[in-house]
């Protein structure tokens, strides 16, 4: 199964780092998905909840704030405020 490099960080530390197959989140100006190979991306986020899906087919759910998501080289970078 393809996957991509997914970095989840808040100012204070690191809450995720690892390898996605699929992500979910919140954009300013509505929901966004991210799969392998995505398209390069930067985008505000809203505040809503993020889903991701690990390689083992876990899925996590994370409560997000506004920040920022930057996609580019099958790596997924979301910078939460808070």
């Amino acid at each position: 199964m393809k996957s991509f490099s997914l970095a989840i960080r808040n100012p204070e530390k690191s809450i995720f780092f690892g390898k996605a197959v699929s992500l979910f989140l919140q954009a300013e100006d509505g929901q966004i998905g991210i799969l392998p190979d995505h398209a390069p991306l930067a985008t505000t986020l809203g505040s809503g909840p993020i889903r991701y899906k690990l390689e083992s087919g876990e899925e996590v759910r994370l409560d997000g704030t506004s920040g920022f998501l930057i996609v580019k080289n099958n790596r997924a970078v979301i910078l939460l405020k808070g």
